[in-house]
């Protein structure tokens, strides 16, 4: 128990403590890098909004009417996904760019450390893998996934299936991007470790709409997502995790329902 703590505190306290006196060490923020971060926010919650809403309008606006109707839903998603990633990527990269004056690598998106910090992605991967596989088992879970929406054929149902999933890890690259990236990164000139919670609180709230365990994991999930980011300066963990975890949820609900061998071709 005690060594359990001790890990806790480890993990937790001494590492914000540390985060603190990392970013506390520079000159404090100018006015000018507090109204960039405002515009930022701004601009965040432009993005939100219209990641909200506007896939929905634009497909059916734009595509529903060109498609065939079996490629209408799966049309939709894809729509969605590539829509989000744009959303995410183009609009803050720029911004960071033109008025913050950041570069890519600026926004944890630095290659340098990558294979020193493996272990951690992967120990991180593996320690979230059973809880996904033990909720993978419930209604909830299985009534959201898999997010894949199958066609008709088995062999158009495999090719829509690996471009629906290369999209949807794509997109978790873009979210990745945005959220410990632009917001992360993009807010710690001026909020120290503090821009942690303040990337936290709408990470968290883009879940809503999922299983209730899921939104809850995302505060502790978003949390030390955003830890790692600043301590390693990089984004990459996020990914690795993100895109691991999302391709396991499809897999696993799709196994559960009896469906991924007939998917995969495995079934007479």
């Amino acid at each position: 128990m005690t060594s359990l703590l001790s890990f806790l505190r480890r993990a937790t306290v001494e590492q914000w403590l540390q985060l603190e006196e990392e970013h506390s060490a520079r000159p404090p923020a100018s006015g000018r890098d507090r109204a960039g971060l405002l515009g930022l926010y701004f601009l965040a919650m432009l993005m939100l909004i219209a990641i909200e809403y506007l896939p929905s309008i634009s497909y059916k606006a734009l595509l529903r009417d060109v498609l065939p109707r079996d490629l209408r839903r799966f049309g939709r998603d894809l729509w969605w996904c590539w829509f989000v990633i744009l959303a995410y990527t183009a609009a803050p990269a720029l911004y960071c760019r033109v008025v913050l004056k950041a570069r890519l690598r600026d926004l944890g998106l630095n290659p340098r450390g990558f294979l020193r910090h493996a272990p951690i992605y992967i120990g991180l991967f593996l320690l979230v893998l059973p809880l996904v596989v033990g909720v993978s088992g419930t209604e909830v879970f299985q009534a959201k996934y898999p997010l894949f929406r199958s066609g008709s054929g088995a062999d158009t149902q495999l090719h829509r299936f690996l471009l629906w999933e290369l999209s949807y890890g794509i997109q978790f690259v873009a979210l990745e991007f945005f959220f410990r990236g632009v917001l992360l990164f993009g807010a710690v000139r001026v909020l120290g470790p503090w821009a942690i919670v303040a990337m936290v609180l709408p990470y968290m709230m883009i879940h809503f709409g999922k299983p209730g365990a899921e939104a809850v994991g995302a505060i502790f999930a978003g949390a030390a997502l955003g830890l790692i980011a600043l301590r390693t300066r990089s984004i990459y963990a996020g990914m690795v995790i993100h895109i691991g975890v999302a391709w396991s949820m499809d897999l696993l609900a799709l196994w559960r329902k009896g469906k991924l061998g007939a998917l995969l071709g495995l079934d007479e």
